[in-house]
């Protein structure tokens, strides 16, 4: 794993240091340092496995922020344009819908009588 002025688990795998009479105790130092590149080394599986993941996550997220204000402006529009509506104004677009469908079929119905085919007219 490239790490940006960091360490890798095997550059402290083969890491080693000179013996001195004042040093540590080299089988301490190596039972910790045993310990730091296990940590290390499960760490770097999870950037491997998880990070790629993690940021396609994001980008996904990113374009469903994006699509939600998308629809909230759409939303605040239609509010907008339907908000001097009531119930009693669509009932009244709904009824003179279907008064125009009637008088169309009786139209149609005339023009069948007559031998036209509505259909058929442009």
């Amino acid at each position: 794993m490239n790490h940006k002025n960091g360490i890798t688990s095997d550059e402290i795998l083969a890491k080693k240091f000179r013996a001195d009479v004042k040093g540590y105790d080299a089988e301490e130092v190596d039972t910790f340092l045993d310990r730091v590149i296990e940590t290390l080394v499960r760490f770097e599986t999870f950037a491997k496995n998880e990070v790629p993941q993690l940021e396609k996550a994001g980008t996904q997220l990113d374009k469903l922020a994006k699509r939600n204000q998308e629809l909230e402006i759409e939303l605040a529009i239609l509010k907008d344009k339907f908000d001097g509506l009531s119930a009693n104004d669509t009932l009244g677009v709904n009824q003179n819908n279907l008064e125009l469908h009637k008088r169309i079929g009786q139209l149609e119905k005339a023009l069948y009588q007559l031998g036209q085919d509505p259909t058929k007219i442009k």
